[in-house]
C-alpha cells in the first residue's frame, strides 16, 4: 500500500511525504541502501534531537529540491566520531582544504574566486557559534601565546543576545544596538582588521564565502543583508550540519558564552 505524497511522512519527521522521504525516491516500506544510511545517522547522529541543518541545505531540503544526503551524512559523521581528540583539528583542516578545492573547480568554469581578504572583516562583526571544543581550542590558544580575552566585552556582548531557559540563543538579538567597538569579534585586530587566532578560529568563520563585495556580509540585528550575496556550497554546509548536530549541546551557546564558562579562574582570588 503507498502512502499519499500529502499525508505525514512515516518517518516521524512531522513533514509531508513529498517533503520527505518521498522527495528523495524512498519507498518507506522498503529496505535500501539509502535507508540503512538514514537509520546509521537517526541513530549515531541525530539520536533524541533534530537535524540541524546549515545555509541553503536547509531550505533546500524542507523545500524538497535536493535530495537527502544520508550516504554524506553519515561518511563525515562516522570519520568525525572515529578522529578522536584532534577530530576538531582535522575537520577544520578537510574544510580549508575543500574550500581550496572547490574554489579551483570553479575558477576552470569561469567563476571568480571569493572576494574575502585579509582586512575585509565585515564578517567579524556578528554573533558567533562554536562547539565546545572550539572554544577549548581557541582558550589554549590565547593562554599559550598570550592573548588576552575581554571577557567584559564578551560579557556587555551577551547582554544582547536573548537566552532560553538551557543557555540556548533563541535566534534573537539586539547586536547592533550596542556600542560600535563592541560589535566586533572578541579576535579581531582592530588596527590590522584581521583575526588574532585564524588557526583556530570556528568552522562557521572558515565557510563565511563573500562574493563580489564584502559591504552586507554583517547582519543587522540578526537578519540577513538582502543585498548580501554569498557563495553556497552544499558539501561546506554539510560538514557544519553534522558537527552542529553533535553539538548540539554547545553550538547554540555562542562562543562568548562558552569562553566565560570555561574562563580559568583568577590566581589572586584563590
Amino acid at each position: 500500500m503507498k502512502t499519499g505524497r500529502n499525508a505525514p511522512c512515516t518517518c516521524g519527521s512531522r513533514k509531508k511525504v513529498k517533503h520527505c522521504c518521498g522527495s528523495i525516491g524512498t519507498r518507506v516500506q522498503q529496505a535500501s541502501p539509502r535507508d540503512e544510511d538514514r537509520r546509521w545517522v537517526e541513530e549515531h547522529l541525530i539520536k533524541e534531537g533534530d537535524l540541524l541543518l546549515y545555509g541553503n541545505l536547509l531550505e533546500d531540503l524542507e523545500g524538497g529540491s535536493a535530495e537527502t544526503p544520508w550516504k554524506a551524512f553519515r561518511g563525515i559523521a562516522e570519520r568525525y566520531l572515529e578522529a578522536g581528540p584532534n577530530r576538531t583539528t582535522l575537520i577544520h583542516a578537510e574544510v580549508d582544504a575543500l574550500i581550496e578545492a572547490l574554489i579551483q573547480r570553479d575558477q576552470r568554469f569561469g567563476y571568480p574566486p571569493p572576494f574575502c581578504h585579509r582586512g575585509c572583516a565585515n564578517c567579524c562583526h556578528e554573533l558567533v557559534y562554536c562547539t565546545s571544543e572550539e572554544a577549548a581550542g581557541i582558550l589554549a590558544t590565547c593562554q599559550a601565546q598570550g592573548l588576552e580575552i575581554d571577557y567584559d566585552k564578551a560579557s556587555r556582548q551577551l547582554a544582547h543576545v536573548t537566552i532560553d531557559s538551557r543557555g540556548d540563543h533563541t535566534g534573537e538579538t539586539t547586536w547592533n544596538d550596542q556600542a560600535p567597538e563592541d560589535q566586533s569579534c572578541l579576535f579581531l585586530d582592530p588596527a590590522e582588521r584581521s583575526c588574532r587566532i585564524w588557526p583556530v578560529r570556528p568552522l562557521v568563520c572558515r565557510v563565511h564565502l563573500a562574493e563580489e563585495t564584502d559591504r552586507h556580509c554583517a547582519p543587522h540585528n540578526g537578519v540577513e543583508n538582502p543585498e548580501a550575496r554569498g557563495i553556497n556550497y552544499v558539501e561546506l554546509a554539510t560538514i557544519l550540519s553534522v558537527v552542529f548536530t553533535l553539538h548540539r549541546d554547545s553550538i547554540k551557546r555562542t562562543m562568548g558564552r562558552l569562553l566565560l564558562d570555561a574562563r580559568p579562574a583568577d590566581p589572586g582570588l584563590a
